[in-house]
């Protein structure tokens, strides 16, 4: 009779497993030719397949946008169904190599006017990649708007929250300088978001 039970259990288990493969969904791939005629793919995130497959509809399509020169390319693959956002951000480089950003839980990118950086804005971070690898990143308590202006400046509506009551007790406009992150203005704005995209 034990052995009944364990090798109906080893079953059970073997069930689960599977249930919980990990794939990629061809409908999120993006291919992408570079300047130098090189063809690239990128996968995309990896999803959950199998009998729990419904999950892999938690993607949203990608966004694709070459910098100015239209040397690099950025793919941007955002998480649409709660509890399970995620974001994940792929450099695909002029000889063809596509590198995964670190630090990208971000919901929107966009690349400065030179092409040299990358901007993610997150739920309260924002980051800026170099195409040469590196980055910097800067943390807030509340982003509720950002913008990026042509002047390489960074606006962000902030929200300061009351460490006795939880509750925002105020509400600024911060500027940014790009690409230090280092504050150039800051004003009060009575809760007004001042720095929506155009």
């Amino acid at each position: 009779m034990g052995k009944r039970v364990s090798m109906a259990l080893v079953l059970i288990l073997s069930g689960q497993v599977s249930a919980q493969e990990r794939g990629f969904d061809p409908r999120l791939a993006v291919t992408l030719t570079t300047m130098s005629g090189k063809v690239v793919e990128i996968r995309g995130p990896e999803i959950i397949t199998g009998a729990d497959a419904d999950l892999d509809y938690r993607w949203g399509p990608p966004t694709v946008q070459a910098n100015r020169t239209g040397k690099f390319v950025a793919v941007h693959y955002s998480g649409n169904k709660a509890p399970w956002w995620a974001s994940e951000v792929y450099l695909v480089r002029p000889d063809g190599r596509v590198d995964r950003l670190r630090n990208d839980a971000v919901f929107k990118v966009t690349w400065t006017v030179d092409g040299s950086y990358l901007i993610g804005f997150g739920d309260n971070t924002l980051t800026i990649w170099n195409v040469s690898g590196g980055l910097r990143q800067v943390a807030f308590q509340d982003i509720r708007a950002f913008n990026y202006s042509s002047k390489n400046e960074i606006c962000l509506n902030l929200a300061w929250y009351s460490p006795t009551t939880g509750q925002p007790s105020r509400t600024t406009e911060v500027h940014l300088a790009v690409p230090s992150l280092t504050r150039i203005f800051e004003k009060d704005t009575d809760g007004q978001q001042t720095c929506e995209a155009p």
